[in-house]
């Protein structure tokens, strides 16, 4: 019997083993074991009497850990065998890897963690047990059994009570989490075996399309290959940045519009071998090589998903004329005929999703979207009293719509105010909501939420920078008024330090006389407003304020500072009575700095649709809002409040560029200033 105790402090243990991401930590473990030459590798989820997670076991037939090599695998962090070794001991397989920092990870799946190995050494076959506690994680303690006429591999058992686990080790969820994690290592290595729960890992079984491309070569390194994989179910939306063996390096959102596609993309190129460790920086250092490498693969991302779509409506229309609902009868010989279908294919695929299920309401549908867009709208209100129950008024009201509208204006004029109302009860919940607020994260969901929702600081706005540096709001802004950059762009906060603003929001329409810049600074919904805050927003406005590249360009600026509430201090700051209520300060003429709650927020965007709400008789519900929040933010929707079908994830850590000012590493330097 012996112990073995890490030579790191206990806090940064806990970093690494990032307990709450047991998703990841089944990964990792996984990958363990396939590096360990594995072919058959099972996780296990014993459940308790309430049916809860009472325990989770990953074992592997791999070639185990030989007895006396076990104190040197758990008597450091970092420094793994596994980042020199390009390939596995026994089968050649290509080896993921690389930090020495997996082991920590099973601390996420429970408070206690045996693991059973039996590996060959000197004397043959022996049985090593290790155990730990999440309260000691630096304290391991070894057993060595004895030889044994067992097989060699290695199991981890994890148990004892972590919070939520049940519902984040939901078996679709992580199913479809390994399944976009390890689909072209199974695809590479079909003799592998991957089990979650009693269900096999099968990527082939819910892949729908499959494309590869070669993209042009950069620097002295082999072209880079992009593998796109579309998926039956909703996943994740990842670029994963892989190394030249197909090993995933890091994970990025792909940063491009596919509506309706499910898909994950892969970028393998030897050039991100180099430092590893920077790519989840790429998308702020461009100059570098990787992050040309990844923009070009974006680019090939976008053109393949604008000729899936043409492939998706081609085979929608197929599948209409199958079921004998498409509203039109054999081929178009006539050029009018030609455009008239052309225009029809292209809406009501477009709207397909909306069409409704049944055979003949769908038949009745698309065959009313053909006479409306034919061009002839008095025949339309007949049209739906053909198949449904409208009143005289409305048939009325419609008619007369109609001659001056389109009904796919109509179906996207409601679905805009029906969706709008729907954010505005979800963002309700995310903040409010006794749970989800307690989850709700400032970077990586409400912010990447706002990012895509800014009408509700005001329609006239439109979002110019996010989640950048100062030096970038710099640019954005002399972009705007048309005035070359000067040759230093570089901006710091005046006590020297990079600041980094969460939105900035312009106004740019031809009527506006003089740029209306809106920068706003968001806080998590369980953070109280103050007057440390409120000095960050200060900081912000007063190094705008001062610098002489952004004073020689005329322009208003409204800095925003919004929270769930504010300390009575605050407030009494926004309550001068010569200032318009939240209002705290001004810096000369043209800055204003304000606090805002999100209540009067939501508040006034309900009041500009108060009209629409009205006349659609529409009323939001949780479930609409949830449904909603899932459809349109899925990768920044927290868990607790995805459904249990649902096998949308968590969005990976490497996707969050790196720290902000105000969050946990304060006044780092930002890779774009």
């Amino acid at each position: 019997m012996g112990s073995i105790t890490l030579r790191v402090e206990q806090d940064h243990v806990e970093g690494v083993a990032k307990l709450n991401d047991p998703v990841g930590a089944v990964i990792e473990l996984i990958w363990n074991a396939l590096d360990a030459d594995a072919t058959n590798v099972t996780v296990l989820i014993e459940r308790n009497e309430l049916d809860g997670v009472g325990k989770v076991i990953v074992s592997d037939d791999g070639h185990g850990m030989p007895s006396e090599s076990v104190p040197s695998y758990f008597d450091k962090l970092g420094g793994s065998w596994k980042k020199t070794a390009l390939v596995s001991t026994e089968k050649g397989r290509a080896m993921h890897g690389r930090n020495g920092q997996g082991r920590v990870r099973a601390f996420a799946l429970g408070v206690h963690v045996r693991w059973v190995t039996i590996g060959k050494g000197v004397d043959g076959k022996v049985k090593t047990v290790i155990e730990a506690d999440r309260s000691a994680m630096r304290n391991y303690r070894i057993d060595t059994m004895g030889s044994t006429v067992e097989e060699p591999g290695t199991t981890v058992e994890a148990w004892g009570a972590v919070p939520h686990l049940d519902r984040l080790l939901n078996t679709p969820r992580v199913i479809s989490a390994l399944t976009t994690e390890f689909a072209l290592y199974l695809e590479t290595y079909p003799d592998s075996s991957i089990t979650y729960d009693g269900i096999r890992v099968d990527p082939g079984q819910v892949q729908v399309h499959s494309a590869i491309y070669m993209l042009d070569q950069v620097d002295e390194f082999p072209a880079p290959e992009l593998r796109v994989i579309e998926w039956r179910k909703g996943v994740t939306r990842e670029l994963a940045l892989c190394d030249s063996r197909r090993m995933p390096l890091v994970k990025l959102r792909p940063e491009i519009q596919a509506p309706g596609f499910n898909f994950t993309a892969y970028l393998s190129w030897k050039g991100f071998e180099d430092r590893p460790q920077d790519l989840a920086l790429v998308d702020w250092d461009e100059d570098s090589p990787a992050s040309a490498v990844v923009e070009r693969a974006r680019g090939r991302l976008r053109e393949h998903f604008r000729s899936r779509v043409d492939d998706r409506r081609r085979e929608q229309v197929l599948e209409w004329q199958k079921e004998r609902v498409y509203p039109y009868e054999g081929e178009a010989t006539e050029p009018t005929e030609v455009t008239e279908r052309e225009a029809f294919d292209t809406v009501a695929t477009t709207i397909a999703k909306h069409i409704p299920k049944a055979r003949n309401a769908r038949r009745a549908t698309l065959g009313l979207l053909k006479e409306t867009l034919a061009a002839k709208p008095d025949q339309t209100p007949e049209i739906l009293e053909r198949f449904f129950s409208l009143t005289r008024q409305e048939k009325e009201e419609l008619g007369l719509l109609l001659q001056r509208t389109s009904l796919t204006s109509l179906i996207r004029t409601s679905t805009a105010v029906t969706d709008r109302l729907d954010f505005l009860r979800a963002l309700e919940i995310l903040l409010f909501d006794t749970e989800a607020r307690k989850v709700t994260r400032e970077r990586d969901q409400l912010h990447k939420i706002l990012e895509n929702e800014a009408w509700v600081f005001g329609e006239e706005y439109s979002l110019m920078v996010s989640e950048r540096g100062l030096s970038e709001v710099l640019r954005k802004h002399l972009s705007i008024l048309r005035v070359p950059e000067p040759e230093d762009t570089n901006v710091r906060l005046l006590d020297g330090h990079a600041g980094r603003v969460d939105l900035m929001l312009s106004k740019t329409t031809v009527w506006v006389q003089k740029p209306h810049h809106l920068v706003v600074e968001l806080k998590r919904p369980n953070v109280k407003l103050g007057m440390v805050e409120y000095a960050q927003l200060v900081k912000y406005a007063t190094t705008v304020i001062a610098d002489e590249r952004f004073r020689s360009t005329e322009a208003n600026w409204d800095f925003w500072l919004i929270g769930n509430s504010m300390d009575d201090v605050l407030r009494s700051l926004t309550r001068q009575p010569h200032l318009p209520p939240g209002q705290a300060s001004a810096i000369g003429s043209n800055a204003r700095l304000w606090v805002r709650e999100w209540s009067e927020v939501i508040q006034e965007c309900k009041q500009r649709l108060h009209f629409y709400r009205d006349r659609l008789d529409y009323q939001s519900t949780d479930e609409h809002a949830l449904e909603y929040l899932v459809r349109k933010h899925a990768h920044a929707t927290p868990t607790v409040l995805l459904p249990d079908d649902e096998v949308e994830g968590e969005e990976p850590e490497a996707t969050v560029p790196g720290p902000r000012s105000g969050d946990s590493v304060p006044n780092t330097p930002s890779t774009t200033d």
